[in-house]
């Protein structure tokens, strides 16, 4: 399910995407540009609020992964350098 939501977040952040760029292309005058754009941050602002959320939480989680996966990196090696030794001891 998750998966669906971020497709339709994608896809809602596309057009949101394009909203901007059109508005920006637009032939209109810089201070109207601008009310555009502050208009349409003002309209999506607990969107745009959830999405930063979000994205802190995954990259949060991103770096615990990352962490784990280096702990557990340093413990095989630590244990292969003691069997290593073991062996060395074994064969001499």
């Amino acid at each position: 399910m998750s998966d669906r939501n971020g497709f339709f977040e994608g896809v809602f952040f596309g057009a949101i995407l394009g909203a901007v760029l059109g508005v920006l292309f637009a032939p209109h005058s810089g201070e109207e540009t601008r009310r555009k754009l502050r208009d349409l941050k003002d309209e999506n602002q607990d969107l745009i609020d959830n999405t930063v959320d979000r994205t802190e939480t995954m990259i949060e989680k991103t770096k615990d992964a990352i962490e784990d996966g280096f702990e557990k990196l340093g413990k095989l090696i630590e244990e292969n350098k003691t069997d290593a030794k073991a062996s060395q001891k074994k064969a001499s």
